[in-house]
């Protein structure tokens, strides 16, 4: 019976799978294929010369034009010359370029599940690669909490900030510059105060204000390594009041039993459900009003690596337990409209040999004088 390849075709700039599959990262789609036995990719003349000194070790490098004038005479010319069935892809794989195939009598079928399981344990290296890019991550943190302490208070409460209204914008841009000059990209960094921090995914726009909460998520990633980094803070300038500081203690407590419950063989489940635990206890409620959805509403964690959200979560529906090599955040919160929300993220490795390591050296603290 023949066997069937592997088969990628996109770019390692936007494909995790790609970048990990390869070691090369592209802004322009290329091939991918792998057997048992071997992996190679397809390059344009553009790319040839510089994939075969970056390609990851053992993955052989074609030029276009010895397979093909086209992209699918060249995956008609890899069927033929390893003797293969078809092309097994991933689930996102390019729908037109699938039905192209098809029509041209090609096999295509998507994988079920995860194309690299593997990539859910990390090795050392690939722990130090996000590790680099978390150090970025708090580098721009230390940068906004400069920032925060060196702004007055406004007759209004605004934050004043070198002559001007602190916003959100120009918080984010300081801490987003710090991590470029470090040779990492900002996505979509988080600056979210008061009313808009109770929203987990607000990016945060306009004045921020005194005695208010500013929930800080800061997600860089290395353009050289391709890995992520994830951090989150919650910060107040002033005097918070005595409910989110319950609130901060709460959460805090959530995310340090959070951090001791992963070892190899727990179940994310239970963790989650640990973690909510001592949030209900501390009297805080999830649910959900004509307002929205208050409380702790979504899951306690997530992988980190070639992606910034990949397996496996700290959710209530994951029941299949940590066999040790995950990288998974632990960022418990609580959200409540009209209050403001709490989040703390810490980033930890349970490494291959069960040893847990939290890489996350940023303290913890609320507020800024």
């Amino acid at each position: 019976m023949k066997n069937t390849l592997k088969l990628l075709v996109a770019s390692g700039d936007a494909s995790p799978d790609m970048r990990y599959a390869s070691g090369l990262s592209t802004p322009d789609e290329f091939i991918w294929f792998g057997t048992d036995r071997e992996s190679g990719v397809v390059m344009s003349a553009l790319e040839y010369n510089r994939a075969c000194s970056q390609v990851r070790s053992g993955v052989r490098v074609y030029a276009e034009t010895e397979l093909g004038r086209n992209r699918l005479e060249i995956l008609t010319e890899l069927l033929r010359r390893f003797d293969a069935a078809g092309f097994v892809v991933p689930a996102e794989f390019p729908l037109g370029l699938a039905e192209k195939m098809r029509s041209a009598g090609l096999t295509v079928r998507p994988v079920d599940g995860c194309f690299f399981p593997a990539r859910e344990f990390k090795s050392e290296p690939e722990a130090a690669a996000v590790a680099a890019a978390l150090r970025g991550a708090e580098a721009g943190l230390e940068r906004a909490v400069g920032i925060l302490r060196e702004s007055g208070i406004g007759a209004d409460g605004s934050l004043i900030w070198e002559g001007a209204p602190l916003t959100s914008e120009r918080l984010r841009s300081e801490i987003d510059v710090v991590m470029l000059r470090r040779g990492l990209l900002p996505t979509g960094t988080i600056c979210a105060g008061g009313r808009q921090s109770a929203q987990p995914h607000h990016q945060g726009s306009g004045v921020l204000y005194a005695n208010a909460p500013i929930v800080m998520d800061i997600f860089p990633r290395s353009g050289a390594t391709g890995y992520w980094g994830d951090l989150t803070r919650t910060v107040v300038k002033g005097r918070p009041s005595d409910e989110l500081l319950r609130m901060y203690d709460a959460v805090l407590a959530a995310r340090e039993l959070g951090k001791e419950k992963i070892r190899i063989g727990a179940v994310p489940a239970e963790i989650h459900r640990a973690a909510a635990s001592v949030l209900e206890s501390a009297g805080f409620r999830t649910g959900r009003s004509a307002e929205g959805d208050f409380g702790f509403f979504h899951g306690l964690g997530h992988g980190v690596g070639l992606d910034i959200h990949e397996a496996p979560r700290l959710s209530p529906r994951n029941e299949i337990p940590l066999r040790g090599g995950e990288m998974i955040t632990v960022e418990p919160g609580l959200y409540y409209p009209g209050l403001g929300g709490i989040r703390l993220e810490d980033l930890v490795w349970l490494a291959p040999d069960g040893a847990v390591h939290t890489l996350t050296r940023a303290p913890d603290f609320f507020t800024v004088d």
